[in-house]
């Protein structure tokens, strides 16, 4: 096994998968898995074929533990780690490292990228935050996290809970928007691929040039005609029109029009 010794993983959700699958494809094989739910603990077993175990007696002899659970259930698991003597990590982009304080040595694996078993994944230019309550621990966990991507990053607590925030605001949210603009086009026998290249252009410019200056649109120039049309289009639609009204007047707001809906 590698310098941080044996790597167990507790979880068997969209992150505990996919990261367990990554190690394999790294040449890595977790010491174990430990997942309660025997029905999943068999398609890890099948899937990735690895050790899948439902107690924490082989899970206490590992060297450095990932907690991928929801995050709730990680002060639950943490009460069954007192014992433990090696690194513990959890990988939630909100909770503090300190849920895991009950154990000596402790910090946070948290990648920051939208998962799902589906969906095939590498790492390489996933970026990685880290976290560690020691020196030395901190340098192991960048020492295993390098193997993984090229893009890691040493952050504390509060600044992963805004990057998470801000997560929410450019990924979460944007795909609410895409759900909507792709409801629009459906109930017009229209398909979300005729936005395809319009989405990669305005993300692509966005990180170019700022947000800010990539914007374009009626509300950006101050074309009250066109706006309120889409409002008049919008009226059976009245969730979705609050959502353009409520954008729409923060655009005008930001750029300092004076109109608004």
């Amino acid at each position: 096994m590698l310098h941080f010794g044996k790597i167990a993983i507790i979880g068997a959700g969209n992150v505990a998968y996919t990261l367990c699958k990554v190690l394999k494809n790294k040449g890595i094989t977790p010491f174990c898995v430990f997942v309660r739910n025997e029905l999943s603990a068999e398609k890890m077993r099948q899937k990735l074929k690895v050790d899948v175990v439902s107690d924490y007696e082989k899970v206490l002899k590992s060297d450095f533990l990932i907690i991928a659970v929801n995050d709730d259930s990680i002060p639950e698991v943490a009460t069954h780690l007192v014992d433990y003597k090696g690194l513990v990590v959890h990988t939630s982009g909100t909770k503090s490292s300190r849920l895991l304080n009950s154990v000596e040595r402790y910090g946070v694996f948290y990648p920051l990228q939208t998962i799902s078993k589906e969906r095939e994944i590498s790492f390489d230019e996933i970026p990685l935050l880290i976290h560690a309550n020691s020196d030395e621990d901190l340098a192991k966990l960048r020492a295993f996290a390098e193997i993984l991507s090229s893009k890691v990053f040493e952050c504390d607590d509060e600044q992963r809970k805004t990057i998470h925030l801000a997560a929410v605001f450019i990924s979460n949210f944007t795909n609410v928007m895409l759900g909507i603009g792709d409801k629009l086009l459906k109930d017009n026998g229209l398909s979300l691929e005729i936005m395809h290249p319009l989405m990669k252009e305005m993300i692509e410019k966005s990180f170019e040039i700022s947000p800010e200056n990539a914007l374009t649109g009626p509300a950006r120039r101050g074309d009250m005609a066109t706006v309120r049309a889409h409002e008049n289009m919008l009226e059976n639609y009245p969730k979705e029109q609050e959502i353009y009204r409520i954008l729409t007047n923060y655009i005008l707001e930001k750029y300092q029009k004076n109109e608004k809906l």
